[in-house]
């Protein structure tokens, strides 16, 4: 697994064993009191309580509010073996404001550390997949690092006017929605549409920093226009607008190398639900799906244990099975 060969790999559709998934989840501590002391109100009893001196509430996909420590983990598998999941890494992450909590990164930071130890060690790594929580300045620095970075669309952009592409008596107005470049189309009634343009190969070209381009079609009635997008971030999206104070264009925000809802997005989507299934098997494996330790840092010695006996359980399937 994430070893380099001599194949020619897509880059849209890498292999299963090139593909490194991951995300984080909260470990419950054994307690889920917040106060060291508290008071019956009728009897006037003061109870002393152990409290977990890192924990703090997290909100999860889908709104749900799980107290506890916040853990970041980066694993691969083998797309035809059952059992094969190895964990790369695992880290503690900050879930606290930076004031509370200055001795850990965020989410986002520490994965971005995450990958580039891996890439440094495998480099047959091809691709990356998260969820929403992988924003554009991440993707970023992982893109010019030369992997493929999927993560499905934050919700909540607006389509953002990309260029205005001219060719003879032809003109198109080009906008970026949904992860994708689209040309916008007005109706009769003033409806505007965004339709997304075919894109026939992600291209990759090497250098310091490595591009990587949609190679598009836009379909006219006069002829059909081929033209190619970059979707890395540029040195000229970087730069700061003087009336808004902000990055001109935030390009690995609003475009995706893979187009979410795309046959090869869907496919490099459904590979990210395997770390689901790693946090499930984490959480049951203790009672009450509560982690025996308090701390995170205790409770990621805890989480290594659990990944050591993973990785252990995966290396007798794989041996087993390429014996067979």
């Amino acid at each position: 697994m994430l070893s380099e060969t001599g194949t020619r790999v897509s880059r849209s559709y890498p292999e299963r064993h090139q593909v490194i998934h991951a995300d984080a989840t909260v470990a419950c501590p054994p307690s889920s009191q917040r106060h060291r002391e508290t008071v019956n109100e009728v009897t006037g009893e003061i109870r002393s309580h152990r409290v977990d001196p890192d924990a703090s509430n997290t909100v999860e996909g889908g709104g749900t509010r799980v107290y506890g420590n916040k853990f970041l983990s980066a694993a691969v598998r083998l797309g035809n073996i059952p059992h094969s999941r190895v964990i790369l890494g695992i880290e503690s992450i900050r879930h606290k404001s930076a004031t509370r909590d200055p001795h850990r990164d965020d989410e986002g930071t520490a994965f971005v550390k995450l990958a580039r130890y891996v890439l440094g060690r495998a480099p047959g790594l091809r691709a990356i997949t998260y969820d929403t929580a992988l924003r554009g300045s991440h993707r970023a620095p992982l893109i010019a690092d030369g992997l493929v970075v999927f993560t499905t669309q934050h919700g909540g952009l607006a389509p953002e006017s990309l260029q205005r592409f001219e060719d003879g008596p032809c003109h198109h107005d080009l906008y970026v929605a949904e992860g994708r470049v689209c040309k916008r189309l007005i109706t009769d009634d003033g409806t505007t549409h965004y339709t997304p343009l075919p894109v026939e190969e992600l291209e990759r070209r090497e250098s310091k920093r490595t591009r990587f381009y949609h190679r598009l079609t836009i379909p006219c009635r006069v002829k059909n226009h081929t033209l190619r997008i970059r979707v890395d971030e540029t040195p000229e999206d970087r730069e700061i607008d003087p009336s808004t104070k902000r990055q001109r264009f935030n390009r690995t925000e609003h475009l995706r190398q893979i187009p979410p809802h795309t046959h090869a997005g869907r496919r490099l989507k459904g590979f990210r639900q395997d770390s689901e299934s790693q946090h499930s098997r984490f959480d049951q494996s203790y009672p009450h799906k509560r982690v025996p330790a308090y701390g995170a840092d205790a409770a990621l010695l805890i989480y290594i244990g659990y990944a050591w006996l993973s990785n252990s359980v995966a290396r007798a399937k794989i041996t087993h099975a390429l014996a067979s």
